[in-house]
């Protein structure tokens, strides 16, 4: 059906296959007592994935002998699962169809996408409709004629978008609430109490010195996306964000990039993160290592901010849990038409909020070697030229740390406990570094920690950080033999 409408394109599978992992995952934040070892089997068995796809993209009817058949095989060996289920009173053969509805409750979120929209009009149908569907081309052909104009037409799809706007609204209007920064007076107020003390960045780091100027009637923008995509962006903000304060003067949006800031960029972000309502950041498919640093900053700070992600950007590991400091747990979604064609982008507002260890206390320090294919001889260099000179401090190797996310567990607040506890860090910070290490370096930045940042000679960095001391190396050889004696007052300070 979907092929023939000619809806169908290249990604379609990764579009569903992420549906059907959001399905799960709000079935289990639905029916927390099912998230059981066996339950999670039970739905990695193909057959049972087959039943599921079979219904969801063909209506066929599902198996129940089938799935009992899978019900037995995992929750009958698993004797933890099988006595959790009668302790827990719950019902085996409800699994199935509470997994659809909470199918159909993400696609209810995504109308914003031709095909998801066609899969939930086609699982609302009888099966008699349905095979009447499927039987004739005629009728296959009127169905979706029908469909594409009402609920995907291009009024329907801006009554969708206008009501996600609100929606969006509302849910910001909330959660600044609860932070007490919806009235200007409230939200000054809770400003300058976050200020206090003044974080260790104005008052003894790199920006130290610096006036804070408080702009409760501002948020700031953080965006990585080309000129005609961020117009357009500018207009929705404007207009979205507008009502959030309700009766009082309409927030006003600060773009990065919008006028020149004194001193060094870099600060002057920092003050804007701290200094004014919230911030917001886009999160496009580009991956602009700018935005990650200054997410970064955000997170280190402590300040509150809006996540806006597209569904096709690739987000660092260590962001992956970041839905877990959203309000009500799940992103929403909004519905826009950019550049003629349909995008998705998800929601969150987030704070991060983290009991932080005591700092520096390990014996230890984070090499951020950039994921490139140079990182064995990056963190080499490093780690031999520091070993020889203090050899009770170990390398942490950033890369290493992050590829083991399935084992260990690995999230965000890891990556912010090894920044703090971490003697001191360094980083590579080339252009083409990867954002989990800008991402890395902005929490260095925001707590405060000691870092030194390196790069590749002739290489371009981050627009964020030009003008602030990187030492450049021309090889790996030369890197090793200068880094110590060139930093020697840094690391007596830091390498104790």
């Amino acid at each position: 059906m979907l092929n023939w409408a000619g809806l169908i394109e290249p990604n379609f599978d990764e579009r569903l296959r992420d549906t059907l992992s959001k399905a799960l995952t709000l079935y289990f934040e639905t029916h927390p007592l099912y998230k059981l070892t066996g339950i999670a089997a039970f739905f990695r068995d193909p057959a049972v994935a087959r039943q599921i796809g079979d219904y969801i993209l063909d209506r066929r009817p599902i198996d129940q002998g089938e799935i009992q058949e899978a019900l037995d095989r995992h929750l009958g060996s698993d004797d933890i699962t099988r006595v959790l289920i009668k302790e827990r009173g719950l019902e085996p053969e409800r699994i199935v169809p509470d997994f659809l509805k909470c199918y159909r409750e993400v696609l209810n979120r995504q109308l914003s996408v031709p095909q998801m929209a066609i899969l939930l009009e086609v699982l609302d149908q009888t099966d008699t409709l349905v095979a009447e569907i499927q039987a004739s081309e005629e009728r296959l052909k009127q169905f979706i004629t029908e469909l594409l104009d009402s609920k995907l037409s291009t009024e329907a799809l801006r009554t969708a978008y206008q009501a996600g706007q609100q929606e969006l609204a509302d849910d910001l209007t909330e959660e600044m609430g609860a932070a007490g920064l919806v009235q200007p007076d409230q939200a000054a107020e809770t400003i300058q109490t976050q200020l206090q003390p003044l974080p260790a960045l104005f008052a003894e780091g790199l920006c130290k010195g610096r006036p804070l100027h408080i702009a409760p009637d501002e948020y700031f923008v953080s965006h990585g996306f080309d000129a005609d995509t961020l117009a357009d962006w500018r207009q929705t903000l404007a207009e979205t964000l507008a009502h959030a304060a309700g009766a009082q003067e309409p927030l006003k949006p600060y773009f990065a990039g919008d006028t020149l800031l004194g001193g060094f960029r870099l600060c002057g972000i920092s003050e804007k993160l701290c200094a004014i309502r919230f911030s917001v950041f886009l999160l496009p498919p580009s991956e602009d290592r700018n935005v990650y640093l200054e997410l970064g900053i955000a997170i280190g700070l402590g300040a509150p901010f809006f996540l806006i992600e597209h569904y096709e950007a690739k987000i660092p590991p260590a962001l992956e849990s970041l839905s877990r400091y959203t309000r009500g747990g799940l992103f929403r979604t909004m519905r826009r038409e950019l550049a003629g064609q349909i995008e998705e982008y998800d929601f969150g507002v987030v704070r991060f909020v983290a009991d932080l260890p005591t700092a520096g206390d390990q014996p230890k320090y984070l090499v951020g070697a950039g994921e490139l294919i140079e990182d064995e001889d990056f963190e080499c260099a490093i780690s031999e030229a520091i070993g020889s000179k203090y050899p009770r401090l170990e390398a942490v190797s950033l890369t290493e740390q992050l590829g083991t996310v399935s084992e260990s567990g690995w999230v965000l607040e890891q990556l912010v406990e090894a920044v703090q506890t971490s003697h001191f860090a360094i980083y590579r910070v080339d252009e083409d570094c990867s954002p989990t290490t800008l991402l890395a370096l902005g929490i260095s930045i925001g707590l405060n920690r000691p870092f030194l940042m390196t790069c590749r000679a002739g290489r371009a960095v981050p627009q964020d950080i030009q003008g602030i001391s990187i030492y450049q190396f021309k090889s790996f050889v030369q890197l090793k033999a200068e880094i110590v004696p060139k930093y020697q007052v840094f690391f007596n300070r830091y390498a104790w």
